[in-house]
């Protein structure tokens, strides 16, 4: 009788911390399950979402471009870049170039010496799947405790040694609404998105790099700095439904995709953990989308081969990176 109590005890205890938990948040927990890939492409995949990016899809990219124009989607990375926005994030972001002369029979030789801390909210960088973990575990079940200060010896960013070409696709939000940025804090819906698509006539595809634009840089330019991590555009993490029904293999933004506030108390950066975790899903953080939103309003077309080539590192939790467009 004793353990029929006790039974009944931890199932009250946990029925009342269900019952805390608001209404996002079990939306969320739903979410995260349904978009799972964990074992899809098998226990080993490391690659996550960029499996949807087969042979043929590389080679229907290379067809895109027409005129021979390339657009990058980064920014410099300078030893000013922590100051783009005052945030407490800003302590993970340092950046040092030391550059010397030296002389070697009769050769005067330049050389560099280059310190790079990346993550946060400034530096134009893609996030592998090593970067988040939920629970003790990262994407397909890799253990996130394993980590070292050489990284990780699995699931670094070295599974993406090979480089990601295919096709991009860029929703440019404020250009449909006929603004210069969305006000900090917009949420983007999937609405947004599918209103997007049929009023630019693009549609985002198996295999597809989608990159959001949310006026981010121009809202900055124009109203001044400010704590981008208590207060941005993004996306609404319910988005992530569309981008698993329509297999997108990477996700980009001018932010860190994410919204601030999140919308769910329980979770700072719902997108972050609902790609990368539960999808695999890499992200593409701080884009420079200006002048590609220019240029795709030149060219008046919003699809082009996009080329994302990370660094070489083993076991990284991501890379600094300079995507290109292609038109």
């Amino acid at each position: 009788m004793k353990y029929f109590f006790l039974l009944i005890s931890i199932l009250s205890f946990l029925d009342c911390k269900s019952q805390k938990l608001s209404n996002e948040k079990k939306k969320f927990d739903e979410i995260f399950k349904l978009v799972s890939n964990k074992g899809k492409w098998g226990g080993r995949d490391k690659k996550g979402t960029v499996n949807y990016i087969d042979n043929n899809k590389i080679l229907s990219a290379l067809q895109i471009p027409k005129k021979g124009i390339s657009v990058s989607l980064s920014f410099d990375i300078s030893i000013d870049s922590t100051q783009i926005n005052h945030s407490h994030f800003d302590e993970f972001t340092d950046y040092d170039h030391q550059a010397s002369s030296v002389e070697f029979k009769g050769y005067d030789w330049a050389t560099d010496n280059y310190c790079i801390s990346y993550h946060g909210f400034t530096v134009s960088h893609m996030d592998g799947l090593a970067h988040l973990g939920q629970n003790g575990k990262l994407y397909n079940d890799y253990d996130a405790t394993k980590i070292t200060s050489q990284g990780f010896e699995e699931l670094g960013i070295e599974a993406f040694n090979e480089g990601i070409i295919s096709k991009g696709v860029l929703i440019d939000i404020p250009l449909m609404y006929n603004k210069k940025y969305l006000q900090a804090g917009t949420k983007i819906t999937t609405e947004d998105i599918l209103n997007f698509e049929k009023k630019y006539n693009v549609k985002i595809e198996r295999g597809d790099v989608v990159l959001i634009r949310t006026g981010r840089w121009s809202e900055k330019s124009i109203i001044g700095d400010w704590d981008s991590s208590k207060l941005s555009s993004g996306l609404d993490y319910r988005v992530l439904v569309l981008l698993d029904k329509r297999e997108a293999s990477l996700l980009g933004s001018d932010g860190t995709n994410d919204a601030q506030p999140s919308g769910i108390p329980e979770e700072g950066s719902p997108v972050h953990k609902l790609t990368l975790v539960s999808m695999g899903m890499p992200l593409l953080d701080n884009l420079n989308l200006e002048n590609l939103s220019e240029e795709a309003q030149k060219q008046k077309k919003w699809e082009f081969m996009i080329s994302v080539q990370p660094l070489r590192f083993r076991g990284g939790t991501g890379s600094p990176v300079n995507a290109v467009a292609l038109f």
